[in-house]
């Protein structure tokens, strides 16, 4: 009898110790849709009230601006995200956010604060978690080769484009990765080998559209 309850017991402990990752997954995406949807309540709301004032501003920067989708203009007008990040070679599109902790990498990828701000001089820092429990936004990017494009859209609509130009594996408490210097740079930073280390990109400036 005692030997049931016990086995009762480690079957109950295991079921819920494997529905965390799952609910942590399913948490991300609820915040990411949550999101979205704010965004594009938002956008609605800036068409209602500065329709003019947003075409006047597109016309004067026509020349350095992409266009962009609707749904895209609604993701970028929430105060919480400062851009958007796309690689087409790893079909990855996610809303970029100030900050690079548990909260802000829960739903997107986090822009670490003190480095570069997006198309700046210096070295803009991107990180994205690649585990199920706390995110896959970066799950794929060790699939990331020498020459794919990194796309990035900041809030005013500017489309800054980079080129992935080497790759490495450093100690979680390497901060050489956040070094600033003259050139404009992008470094994407994901954890490795079950996040006892860290995969980091580095990206080049290509150009803007």
């Amino acid at each position: 009898m005692i030997r049931k309850i016990l086995a009762a017991i480690f079957i109950v402990a295991g079921l819920a110790a494997m529905s965390v990752p799952l609910f942590y997954h399913f948490y991300g995406n609820h915040k990411t849709n949550e999101l979205i949807g704010q965004f594009e309540q938002n956008m609605e709301q800036e068409h209602k009230e500065d329709g003019e004032k947003e075409e006047e501003k597109e016309a004067e920067a026509a020349d350095t601006k992409a266009p962009i989708s609707e749904e895209d203009a609604a993701l970028l007008s929430s105060g919480d995200v400062i851009g958007l990040i796309e690689i087409e070679a790893l079909d990855l599109k996610y809303p970029i956010v100030e900050g690079a902790d548990s909260k802000q990498l829960a739903y997107g990828i986090g822009h670490i604060p003190d480095t570069a701000a997006v198309g700046s001089k210096g070295n803009c820092v991107l990180a994205g978690h690649r585990g199920s429990r706390y995110g896959t936004y970066f799950k794929y990017l060790n699939r990331l080769e020498e020459g794919d494009v990194v796309k990035i859209t900041d809030k005013e609509g500017n489309v800054y484009l980079y080129e992935a130009v080497s790759w490495e594996v450093v100690g979680p408490d390497d901060n050489s990765v956040k070094a600033q210097g003259d050139e404009t740079e992008l470094t994407l930073l994901t954890c490795e080998n079950s996040g006892t280390m860290r995969l980091i990109y580095h990206c080049i400036y290509k150009e803007g559209e």
